[in-house]
């Protein structure tokens, strides 16, 4: 079980946490950009295939684990979109996504060193955050949402690159 932080350094853990992840998330962003643009996602389906995804990882019960299997799910499921199934290099997109949100584990855990870094050591923050069980709680917390902001991203990219394809049909 966590251990419950005072309300202020609790305040400060969160601040601390939301400057880091927002110093991340080029990295995620550049992450999202690579994957579309190597599986081709805007030409396999115009419609976007993230939002039910992207709901399922925002339930107040979502967790890594589960929106990994919804993910895999849709490949099997059938009337999914066909973005699920593409395969490039002997790998589906699915399983693409999958392994760059487990790739997020290690964003969550270098959040969680500069988050620490400027803190001194008698700090009861840097006391919790060193605490075994808080630190593993604080690395799958990050790890979830930054998934979640993955997923909006990819979503976004999506949507983008199909609304740039018709814009560039249009001109022609």
């Amino acid at each position: 079980m966590e251990k419950l932080l005072d309300p202020l350094l609790q305040e400060q853990l969160t601040l601390r946490t939301e400057v880091e992840i927002s110093r991340q998330m080029d990295d995620v962003i550049l992450k999202v950009k690579a994957i579309s643009k190597k599986f081709s996602i805007a030409s396999e389906d115009s419609k976007s295939p993230f939002k039910n995804v992207l709901a399922a990882a925002t339930e107040a019960n979502a967790s890594i684990e589960a929106i990994k299997n919804y993910i895999r799910y849709q490949v099997g499921r059938s009337g999914a979109s066909r973005i699920w199934k593409v395969s490039k290099d002997k790998k589906l997109f699915a399983t693409e996504v999958v392994e760059q949100i487990d790739s997020l584990k290690q964003d969550a855990q270098e959040i969680l060193d500069r988050v620490r870094r400027p803190i001194p050591k008698e700090n009861p923050l840097e006391q919790y955050l060193t605490d075994t069980k808080n630190k593993a709680q604080f690395i799958k917390n990050i790890h979830l949402k930054l998934t979640r902001l993955y997923l909006g991203y990819l979503a976004r990219e999506h949507t983008a690159l199909v609304g740039e394809s018709k814009a560039s049909k249009n001109n022609y």
